[in-house]
């Protein structure tokens, strides 16, 4: 990227500048020198209700981790309800802080929520699977501060990212294992780099780091992508790579969403998976903040993501509770400015795991003490048969959601009222 440019920010993105990678001539910090923000079963193309249902009868949680050292704290050994459909493991780390956290304190989080939630033995060697963080900004504001790479609660730390790789790698020595996502700012050159996500962090964990908006933001060539009928009847553009994989495991974040009602696994596809030269203006390299997409109301948003994610949902999820953000994804978008970022981080200190997405982000929902039953996309894939949001069907091994639930607030108040 030129240093000389300062582009137009993403329409949606209230007025967010972006700058250069060197000079900062329009008044925004320098990309170079600010490098921290503030504190801070597998089913290929549908029918995945059902599928992993890994509820264990009294499966092996930890019964209460050290505080003092960072240790990973469970609830009394909370076993799975044999009688569930959807196990979702939570691990809530014992450091007083999420800034606190090692990359060592993260990988046991990571490695023990995966465990607990089934494992990852459904992955053969040599197949081909896809990682997808959720790099939702490479600001942590508007356009003034740099996320920090690390548990900024807006993307997914690289380090969770990097645990992952390693779990999949040690089960897929002689496959391919991509990281692949459309970030609203250039992935490539802005929110790879900038985030943490690069092969000297990764090393033989991760074969190629892709961005799904191809060459640039507006990049508008159908080249590598191919047309897929949603539940719908509409027909919609998907990475011929993503669709094909043979695993794509989804790593969002814990947050709200100011058009969703929520973020978490389901959305993180069923938006961040889109490749931004079909699904946005088409006219700035730097701008992939998918405006095509009706985002007008929970029910326009929902319905978009309920098809898209559809077309190719996750067959597994970690996600990044560390942190958490309110007023997400970022606060500039919840209230016009209002709430700032310093406020709106939680300090949850969680990693949440499971083979199913809708289940994950129902318990996720929970945890934000928001209401799984008011998120369309949720209720309409249940409808679909690709989950549930039924809390009867799903065991919560490891900490439960009255261990650790904070209210969560959101500009969709009827779904994340903040009480």
């Amino acid at each position: 990227m030129n240093g000389s440019i300062c582009p137009r920010a993403p329409r949606y993105l209230l007025g967010i500048a972006l700058c250069g990678l060197a000079a900062a001539p329009c008044g925004c910090k320098n990309l170079d020198t600010e490098t921290k923000g503030g504190s801070g079963g597998a089913s290929q193309t549908g029918g995945q209700a059902g599928s992993g249902g890994m509820a264990s009868a009294g499966g092996s949680s930890t019964s209460g981790g050290t505080t003092a050292s960072g240790g990973i704290g469970g609830s009394g050994g909370a076993g799975g309800d044999a009688g569930a459909t959807y196990t979702v493991a939570m691990l809530q780390s014992g450091r007083a802080q999420a800034t606190d956290l090692t990359m060592s304190d993260v990988a046991d989080l990571v490695s023990s929520a995966v465990s607990q939630a089934g494992g990852l033995d459904f992955i053969r060697d040599g197949q081909t699977v896809v990682l997808k963080p959720n790099l939702f900004s490479v600001y942590q504001d508007a356009g003034e501060n740099i996320a920090s790479m690390t548990v900024s609660g807006i993307n997914t730390d690289w380090r969770v990212a990097k645990a992952v790789a390693d779990l999949v790698r040690a089960k897929n020595p002689t496959g391919r294992i991509l990281v692949m996502e459309g970030s609203t700012y250039s992935t490539d050159t802005l929110a790879y780099p900038i985030l943490g996500y690069t092969p000297d962090n990764f090393g033989s964990s991760v074969d190629e780091f892709i961005a799904l908006e191809g060459t640039s933001c507006d990049d508008t060539s159908t080249s590598g992508l191919e047309q897929v009928t949603g539940r719908s009847g509409k027909l919609y553009w998907v990475n011929s790579r993503y669709l094909s994989a043979d695993v794509v495991i989804s790593l969002p974040t814990m947050a709200t969403d100011a058009w969703a009602g929520i973020g978490g696994a389901v959305e993180n596809l069923g938006i961040g998976a889109t490749p931004a030269g079909q699904y946005d203006s088409g006219t700035n390299p730097n701008d992939c903040s998918r405006t095509k997409i009706d985002r007008s109301t929970p029910e326009t948003t929902g319905e978009f993501i309920r098809d898209y994610y559809g077309i190719r949902p996750a067959d597994f999820v970690v996600m990044d509770g560390l942190q958490g953000l309110e007023h997400g994804p970022l606060p500039v978008l919840d209230d016009s400015g209002t709430y700032d970022y310093a406020s709106s981080i939680k300090n949850m200190r969680l990693i949440l795991a499971g083979r199913n997405a809708v289940a994950v982000d129902t318990i996720e929902t929970l945890v934000m003490k928001c209401a799984p039953k008011k998120v369309p996309f949720l209720t309409m894939l249940e409808s679909d048969g690709l989950g549930t949001t039924d809390t009867t069907k799903i065991a919560v091994v490891g900490k439960q959601v009255s261990d650790v639930a904070k209210p969560f607030a959101g500009k969709q108040t009827d779904i994340c009222p903040g009480t």
